[in-house]
């Protein structure tokens, strides 16, 4: 039977012990920061591809040029800030008798950085389709790209007057056609504006906060252990409390941390959303209808279920070896797993419906981000957001009376390193 006032004394003083710190202070300021930079950095990144491109064209067909420029140049009007500009200008060459020499000219001046690259479009391209782009660097995905899809709306054009449509008539039935995305709320109201962005970014910024703060955490909780057993202030401590006590009790007191972090920035985020709406900033924009009241209590539900399950499994390596150096291989087996959900997240974001995002977000290790992760994109079923808590709740227990089984046992033995064959028989006998 747990005393629950000796457990509560170890949780007051597991939280107030780093409540009170610096770090803690610096880590709620900064964190944040850094989430916001993983979010923003990639879409800086993509900003950078822009700019401007000479590349040269090795074709005969004059027209088929001009409609390749004019095809670029509507790619280009089309551009938006948060991709960046990205000029391409083209200068049509005729076919040399010595195309070897010809070539090799060419593959110099891109050498020399005279231009950017060459496209080559042979005199069969309005049969084949088949076309070459040379350069030194074929990484330049986005440069490819454009040049790709300009040159096969340019020969399809040019296939279609070719076999007597009218050149209006052509521009007409091969107009590009622009998809809007459109979020549904669970009120049925719509929201167009930047939708897909706004879903991806509050998806991969709070899965990638669940998934910092649980692993940051238990990693506290593993911390906390291997120091007191290293010092031997256990062997005090436990002459008046139960080793489970005390193991329970470093892991709420360290989850309230946890929870306190998050409610500060929850308030920041509630004030910078007001000050946003005031000023009618479009970063702020529609953010109402993503974070949801029911939204963040499930945000919190999965931290905690999750943390307790981490974190007891933090406890029990930490309680287990003697030193960081000897949990290590153990610590990293439970980092892993918890990696592996964020590895998951993007097929899981993609296809949050299908049968394997189903079932891996019902997977207790994975489901408290796998599981609000699909949360974040759309409302599963009512029916598997039960299943799942009760699978994670479950899985909590099962660890938790693990973790406490060898915490009891391991929690006072020192020198020899146990193989994990023995923390198993540790957790049986107990």
């Amino acid at each position: 039977m747990l005393r629950w006032r000796k457990l509560a004394t170890v949780l007051r003083r597991e939280y107030l012990s780093r409540v009170k710190t610096r770090a803690f202070w610096i880590s709620t300021a900064v964190v944040p920061v850094l989430i916001l930079t993983f979010a923003i950095l990639p879409s800086l990144l993509i900003t950078s591809t822009g700019g401007h491109y000479t590349v040269v064209v090795v074709t005969p067909d004059t027209p088929l040029v001009a409609e390749i420029q004019r095809i670029l140049a509507a790619s280009e009007a089309a551009d938006t800030g948060l991709v960046g500009k990205l000029d391409v200008t083209l200068h049509q060459v005729e076919p040399a008798a010595d195309a070897a020499g010809q070539r090799t000219e060419l593959k110099r001046q891109v050498v020399a950085k005279d231009v950017n690259g060459v496209v080559i479009l042979p005199a069969g391209i309005l049969v084949d389709g088949k076309a070459e782009y040379i350069s030194t660097n074929v990484s330049a995905l986005r440069l490819m790209g454009r040049l790709e899809r300009a040159v096969a709306a340019a020969v399809v054009h040019q296939r279609l007057t070719g076999a007597g449509f009218a050149k209006d008539k052509v521009d007409a039935l091969t107009r590009p056609v622009d998809l809007t995305a459109v979020r549904i709320a669970e009120d049925l109201s719509e929201s167009q504006k930047g939708a897909a962005e706004r879903s991806f970014m509050l998806s991969y910024v709070l899965t990638f906060l669940l998934y910092m703060t649980m692993m940051f955490y238990g990693y506290y909780v593993l911390r906390g252990v291997l120091e007191e057993k290293s010092s031997r202030v256990v062997e005090v401590v436990v002459a008046n409390i139960r080793p489970t006590e005390l193991m329970l009790g470093k892991i709420f007191g360290i989850g309230a941390v946890g929870l306190t972090q998050y409610a500060l920035w929850v308030l920041v985020l509630l004030n910078l959303t007001l000050v946003g709406a005031m000023f009618g900033s479009p970063l702020t924009e529609g953010q109402a209808a993503y974070l949801s009241p029911t939204l963040m209590v499930f945000f919190v539900v999965f931290f905690v279920l999750g943390f307790l399950q981490y974190s007891a499994v933090y406890a029990a390596v930490g309680a287990a070896f003697n030193t960081e150096e000897e949990a290590q291989q153990m610590q990293v087996v439970a980092s892993l797993v918890l990696g592996l959900s964020f590895v998951l997240m993007f097929p899981v974001m993609a296809n949050p419906d299908s049968t394997v995002s189903v079932v891996l977000s019902m997977v207790p290790v994975f489901a408290p981000m796998l599981f609000f992760l699909r949360m974040t994109i759309q409302s599963p079923p009512p029916w598997q957001t039960v299943l799942c808590l009760v699978l994670l709740v479950g899985s909590v227990l099962a660890t938790a009376r693990f973790a406490a089984s060898v915490y009891r046992v391991g929690i006072l033995m020192y020198g020899k390193k146990p193989t994990f064959r023995e923390i198993l028989e540790w957790a049986r006998r107990s």
